[in-house]
């Protein structure tokens, strides 16, 4: 999205030399931060059966491209004390008391599944939490001003996810996610209500995540003949590993694959047709993005190179790059110091805030029902092309604001 802020000015400095330099392939940089750093907790889920380690990398890149390129937060570098979840609410617990302990003035929530055992810890603390999107809807029903999130609830993919698929005229949906306590939960009272009132059925599977059979799990989704198959939510290697067998069985027809996109390079052609839904314009809509979403896309890739994580140019790293880019503009705002009180005021004043590779959002608690954490209710759509780019499902109007009244009481 369009922006005057120093996130943009750094960008074209960065596309400028990209330009002046041909094929170098050294990162451009611009002047470095000095001096004290802000320091912020984050939490990111590194560690565990469920680890997305590509979430704590995009933390890394982005905290990268603040201190060499952009030039720090008003010249101060920033630093992201993280704390590696594990998937276990204790962890969580763990993490929160040492960020409340330590003073930062709020903590990075890089989808970390387990973030709901840290919100009242950190709630209690007046720390407020700000992420992209959560991994559980704890903190997105948290009281207004403890918790921030720029893209949406948990509902909101829940619910974006059985709005694209019922507009293509989907009828019987055979899709898997991780088996947990938590998405059990996120089946039962989100994804089968919402399927039932649009007029679908849900079959779900729920996938080990260690040592799952991909080829019975295919076998098992083409058994109900489903019009659709795929995930709601699975790691990279588990997307990629589903998907290909579910091609080796046979099945050509439309694969939903959530954020997923690591599949696409690694399937070739057989990945044509599957519908993605990541929060944000991704690296393979580069060639159908808008000019400054290309110039955000290329941000993030110069980061993560930078960084020796070049090879991870996900959805969950670019999520946590966005965040971090977000974050800058939010705090660059703050006249004095930055504290919890004037973190939060800050990010309750956003109207209208042009996101990192995202839509406007705004954070007035009023954006979805019941769910004052959240800043945005539009969804996006990608359809895998021939080629292995992404274009949107529907390209007079990219971005979907759902309605959020689907979601049975």
């Amino acid at each position: 999205m369009k922006r005057a802020t120093p996130v943009l000015a750094a960008l074209l400095l960065s596309a400028l030399t990209l330009t002046a330099c041909g094929n170098d392939d050294e990162p451009a940089t611009g002047e470095k931060a000095t001096g004290e750093p802000i320091v912020v907790g984050g939490q990111a889920p590194s560690k565990g059966a469920a680890a997305f380690p590509q979430s704590e990398d995009g933390l890394k890149a982005g905290e990268w491209y603040v201190n060499n390129v952009l030039g720090g937060i008003d010249g101060r570098p920033l630093e992201i004390d993280v704390c590696q979840g594990d998937g276990s609410p204790e962890t969580a617990i763990n993490c929160a008391n040492g960020f409340a302990s330590s003073g930062v003035p709020l903590v990075l929530d890089a989808y970390d599944l387990s973030i709901g055992g840290a919100v009242p810890i950190l709630g209690d603390a007046g720390v407020p939490i700000i992420g992209m999107l959560a991994g559980t809807p704890v903190p997105d029903a948290a009281p207004y001003g403890d918790a921030f999130y720029f893209s949406g609830p948990t509902a909101l993919s829940a619910l974006g996810s059985m709005t694209v698929l019922e507009q293509l005229g989907k009828e019987n949906l055979a899709l898997g996610v991780t088996d947990a306590p938590s998405t059990h939960a996120y089946v039962d009272t989100l994804m089968k209500p919402i399927a039932e009132a649009l007029g679908m059925n849900l079959d779900a599977s729920y996938i080990s995540s260690t040592g799952a059979n991909f080829n019975v799990v295919a076998a098992t989704q083409l058994s109900g003949d489903p019009d659709v198959t795929g995930i709601m939510a699975l790691p990279e290697d588990g997307c990629t590993s589903l998907f290909q067998a579910l091609r080796q069985q046979g099945y050509d027809g439309t694969i939903f694959a959530g954020s997923c996109s690591q599949f696409i390079e690694q399937m070739g052609a057989d990945a044509a047709g599957a519908i993605v839904q990541p929060r944000l314009w991704v690296p393979l809509t580069y060639d159908n993005a808008p000019a400054d979403v290309q110039e955000d896309l290329d941000a993030f890739s110069e980061a993560m190179e930078a960084i020796d994580k070049g090879d991870q140019l996900s959805a969950r790293s670019l999520y946590s790059f966005a965040l971090v880019m977000n974050l800058v503009d939010v705090l660059e705002s703050i006249d004095g110091e930055i504290t919890p009180d004037t973190v939060r005021t800050a990010m309750q004043s956003l109207k209208d805030f042009p996101t990192f590779a995202g839509p406007e959002v705004t954070c007035d608690g009023e954006q979805w029902p019941g769910l004052p954490s959240s800043c945005s209710r539009e969804a996006i759509f990608f359809e895998v092309q021939e080629d292995g780019t992404l274009a949107p499902v529907d390209e007079d109007q990219v971005w979907t604001e759902l309605d959020p009244s689907v979601i049975p009481s």
